[in-house]
């Protein structure tokens, strides 16, 4: 655990966000297409109620960052492509994540997500912020 006291006000926010997330127990779903996986981050933001209305916007723009990136995927662009797949659903996932957290304006959401996401993976798996990356493609973001 970080100490909090030792942070900015935006950073202890965001792990104490954290600490409430991993708190829940979380059910995972078997997602077998494009329209699956983006149903499940425009779902979240209607639960979050209609103060979360505003990031549609920056949801939108993640999801046409992907299909980009889909269309580009090749076997001679995949190591370059994958990482910023990678990323843009790192993003998504976080963004979703603090949605429902009304101490974060979708300003603070937004620049929480961008300033992270790179992280989001390696703090999921357990591993400290200073831990030397592991030699896995999902710790290793762009």
């Amino acid at each position: 655990m970080v100490e909090i006291k030792n942070l900015d006000k935006y950073t202890a926010d965001f792990y104490f966000a954290k600490e409430q997330i991993g708190k829940r127990k979380q059910v995972m779903t078997q997602l077998n297409t494009k329209k699956e996986y983006i149903k499940q981050f425009q779902e979240a933001l209607d639960q979050a109620g209609s103060e979360r209305t505003t990031l549609t916007t920056y949801l939108d723009s993640q999801f046409k960052q992907l299909d980009q990136l889909i269309e580009c995927i090749s076997q001679e662009t995949f190591w370059q492509v994958f990482p910023e797949i990678l990323g843009v659903d790192s993003k998504l996932n976080l963004l979703t994540e603090l949605m429902p957290f009304e101490d974060f304006s979708n300003e603070e959401i937004i620049r929480i997500v961008e300033n992270d996401y790179k992280d989001y993976f390696k703090e999921l798996c357990g591993y400290d912020l200073k831990t030397k990356d592991k030699p896995s493609m999902i710790f290793h973001i762009v």
